[in-house]
């Protein structure tokens, strides 16, 4: 029984690894730090990206056994909001978000974890950053913290 099961947990981490390699080669990231739009991909690896978008409009997040950061605090939003479009398998992706920043988080997860701990403005007329999330086996997180300030 045990052998069987050894057998099982090694034919799935071989085809985890197969379907890694094929997602890095078919998968590429996009975009950078002063990109309106973005498409971050994570497969087997993390990523830490700090915006510096002077019109952010969004983009896709993919994490496959792997994780991402996306730090917006330096960030503006364009003039019509942003979408992020978010996807986790078995690995995390947080976003960090300034305070003055409405977050309106769609969510659909199986067997993982989701934290929006940012707070919410007071301002009705806040810029507004759509996310939308697809989490199985992972996990999610929006963060608000204080605005970063220019290093000189």
């Amino acid at each position: 029984m045990l052998r069987r099961l050894l057998k099982a947990f090694l034919a799935l981490a071989v085809l985890a690894g197969t379907a890694g390699a094929a997602a890095r080669l078919l998968l590429k990231s996009r975009g950078g730090p002063q990109s309106d739009e973005i498409d971050l991909v994570a497969v087997f690896e993390g990523i830490h990206m700090r915006s510096t978008a002077s019109s952010f409009l969004g983009g896709k997040i993919f994490t496959l056994f792997g994780g991402v950061v996306l730090d917006l605090r330096r960030a503006q939003l364009g003039p019509t909001g942003a979408e992020l479009i978010v996807t986790t398998i078995f690995g995390g992706t947080s976003v960090v978000v300034p305070p003055d920043w409405r977050v309106d988080v769609d969510d659909q997860t199986w067997l993982g974890g989701l934290d929006l701990s940012s707070t919410q403005p007071g301002d009705p007329d806040a810029p507004m950053l759509r996310i939308r999330v697809t989490t199985l086996l992972g996990g999610f997180q929006v963060e608000s913290r204080p605005r970063l300030q220019a290093v000189s």
